[in-house]
């Protein structure tokens, strides 16, 4: 089965990430449809591991969507506790 680095951050599956991520940091930039990067979908499922491995990375967890949401946005719709609390250390 076919997988974007976006659906191994929403299923919370690091391994399958870190295969997809493949060391290409423009992969942690990649937006959906809706302007969301693999940290958005990480926020919204609580998914810390891959929030953690995208910040280790350099990857940008400030990425605005087409609506002005940050990752940090989306862990509070989605009441991501854990990764609100991640993402306000940050």
């Amino acid at each position: 089965m076919f997988m974007t680095c976006q659906q191994a951050a929403e299923a919370g599956n690091l391994e399958e990430f870190i295969r997809l991520y493949e060391g290409d940091n423009s992969r942690l930039s990649v937006k959906d449809s809706k302007g969301r990067t693999a940290a958005h979908q990480a926020a919204a499922r609580n998914r810390v591991n891959i929030l953690t491995f995208i910040h280790g990375q350099g990857g940008n967890l400030n990425a605005q969507d087409m609506v002005g949401n940050t990752p940090l946005h989306t862990a509070v719709e989605n009441d991501s506790l854990d990764a609100l609390e991640f993402l306000l250390k940050m």
